[in-house]
């Protein structure tokens, strides 16, 4: 009985971890908030490598946009990330950090305006994986 227990604990915990652990494109607007879908991504290439994804979400309620990078290379070794956001005719927000699994998020304001954005990833080495969308679009 104590050995079905302890593996079922073992189980669960194992579960839990990985659900946690590891962000998807499938949650990638739960990073911003309430309120926040998926309205452009870009993956992030370092030559024929994909290293992440880089999400542009949108809350229609609040009229800001919201930017996050998830890592699907190096996921879970803590490497630099920059996330960066512009409003055509306003400015330009960003966050240079070092993370496990996800950059982010940054917020801005941009009801009736275009925007822009950006991330990178570097890796431990140096090289780096860029993505984003570098032309005014998601206009609103």
């Amino acid at each position: 009985m104590l050995r079905k227990t302890l593996t079922a604990a073992a189980f669960t915990l194992v579960a839990a971890t990985s659900l946690m652990a590891i962000p998807t494109a499938a949650n990638a607007d739960v990073y911003c908030g309430s309120g926040y879908k998926v309205v452009h991504q870009s993956e992030m290439h370092n030559y024929t490598k994909v290293w992440g994804t880089v999400y542009l979400t949108y809350n229609s309620s609040t009229g800001k946009n919201c930017v996050t990078v998830v890592k699907s290379n190096y996921v879970g070794t803590s490497t630099w990330t920059n996330v960066t956001l512009t409003v055509q005719g306003g400015s330009s927000y960003g966050v240079s950090e070092t993370v496990k699994y996800y950059g982010g998020p940054v917020y801005a304001g941009a009801k009736g305006a275009c925007v822009k954005y950006s991330a990178v990833i570097e890796a431990p080495s140096g090289a780096r994986a860029i993505g984003g969308r570098s032309t005014w679009g998601n206009c609103g």
